[in-house]
């Protein structure tokens, strides 16, 4: 994770402009700074006041991402769910560990918890119908996309 660059996403630019998420200086500061020039390690080193910890809750929260995606990354070809946060909450919540399973699941449900708005939690949303597919298939994929109204680009 440290030896990655990351860039801002959408809803990281979004966030520096609308301040919605309570965030410290420092980590608000490493926000604004990552620009996929530098790695976390050196970020976190230049921006006094950040640990790692930080760079893990941005990232959760969707507004920063990997700036080269691996080769086992999955792309997202999705648009986002129509689902207010409520519904969207509740669907991860009570799907995560059905369909990935218990130890990813716990995990996708601590990360629904950190997301602090709708933005956030649709681009989680997006993942985990990734993460869906890679776990489980297309076919599967396919079901919860249609259980969170997802309609597929063409």
């Amino acid at each position: 994770m440290l030896d990655r660059t990351y860039v801002k996403t959408e809803a990281g630019r979004a966030e520096i402009k609308a301040r919605g998420l309570t965030m410290s200086r420092s980590m608000r500061n490493l926000l604004l700074m990552i620009d996929g020039g530098k790695t976390a390690a050196q970020w976190l080193s230049l921006v006094q006041g950040t640990v790692l910890a930080d760079l893990e809750y941005l990232m959760a929260q969707g507004l920063i991402a990997d700036a080269r995606p691996s080769a086992v990354d999955i792309p997202v070809e999705v648009d986002v769910s129509p689902l207010d946060y409520a519904q969207l909450y509740g669907f991860l919540t009570r799907h995560a560990k059905q369909y990935l399973g218990l130890m990813k699941g716990y995990k996708m449900v601590l990360e629904v918890e950190r997301c602090g708005d709708l933005a956030a939690l649709r681009a989680l949303g997006q993942r985990f119908v990734a993460e869906v597919q890679q776990a489980q298939g297309e076919v599967v994929a396919d079901q919860v996309r249609r259980a969170m109204s997802i309609i597929r680009n063409p």
